[in-house]
């Protein structure tokens, strides 16, 4: 038997009304008032802006915290100084002392950077590595990308078999990439080497400088740089050398911070009876000082 659609079933529900919610059609109660329905569409729809409010003004502060933050301005000058020291005495008696210095001057166009290292060890009294490094570097911004360099450079280093090597250089230097993330430096510079082995008569060759240097930050207190070091040699081609360096440092506190370094040096033309390959690592701590105010903007 067919059966007849109930027509009071058929009829809209009086006692509902259909609305538009923000995921499609939703029924929700009437309201009376004074013997007359009243469509419920302005309060739902006030009741859903108002939950969308709360949960944006809940999510808000995580979005922002999201968002990488601006990275902050380099200071007016920074130094720090590292220091480490290693000593075994009774069955053994061997020390190691470590020490580096780094400076940082800013103006709005100018810059200023010293760096220093001192290595010694001995072991039962006998001296088995000394080396002292130094350098000094000037540059001047041109663009945003290129400037001016000049950089002198010396060393003592007995037991690679030089007593004085200097290095002084003029040249550019790039800003190659400057990102939050990351930034490359590069230098390219004509040089002038003066060397004064232990053995044998002293060298003064024309030459070249050829460096990147990458840094990379890890975190808001830990850094990474990279540094690679060419150096051409004109008047003897076969005497070129070259370093690469890696270095990782990670802030203790705001004043101390712990540092990791390894140095590869090579010499394709040593002194004689020495060897072509140095390996030198570093773990010391760091004491930092810096300027409150931040480098003058170019």
């Amino acid at each position: 038997m067919k059966m007849m659609p109930n027509p009071r079933r058929a009829m809209a529900d009086p006692r509902v009304t259909d609305v538009q919610g923000p995921f499609g059609p939703v029924r929700v109660p009437s309201i009376t008032g004074c013997g007359t329905r009243i469509a419920a569409r302005p309060v739902f729809m006030r009741f859903i802006h108002a939950r969308f409010a709360v949960v944006l003004t809940l999510l808000a502060p995580s979005i922002a915290a999201a968002q990488t933050p601006p990275k902050e301005p380099p200071p007016l000058w920074d130094v720090q100084v590292g220091a480490s020291f290693v000593g075994t005495s009774g069955n053994s008696d061997t020390s190691s002392t470590g020490a580096d210095f780094a400076l940082h001057r800013r103006w709005p166009v100018w810059q200023i950077e010293s760096a220093a290292s001192a290595v010694k060890t001995s072991s039962q009294s006998v001296e088995t590595a000394e080396r002292y490094l130094f350098g000094l570097r000037g540059q001047r911004k041109l663009t945003s990308i290129l400037g001016l360099s000049t950089g002198i450079k010396a060393e003592h280093d007995p037991f690679a078999g030089m007593d004085v090597r200097s290095i002084l250089d003029a040249g550019l230097s790039w800003a190659l990439v400057h990102r939050p993330e990351w930034t490359l430096d590069g230098i390219t510079a004509l040089a002038w080497i003066h060397e004064s082995p232990k053995t044998g008569p002293n060298q003064n060759d024309a030459g070249g400088v050829l460096q990147l240097l990458s840094k990379v930050p890890l975190g808001a207190s830990a850094d990474t740089t990279q540094r690679f070091t060419f150096y051409p040699n004109f008047s003897r081609t076969s005497a070129y050398r070259s370093e690469a360096e890696i270095t990782a440092q990670a802030a203790m506190n705001a004043r101390l911070a712990l540092k990791l370094g390894y140095l590869l040096r090579y010499s394709n033309d040593p002194v004689p009876t020495f060897k072509k390959t140095d390996n030198t690592m570093t773990a010391s701590v760091v004491v930092r000082w810096k300027a409150a105010t931040p480098a003058p903007a170019p």
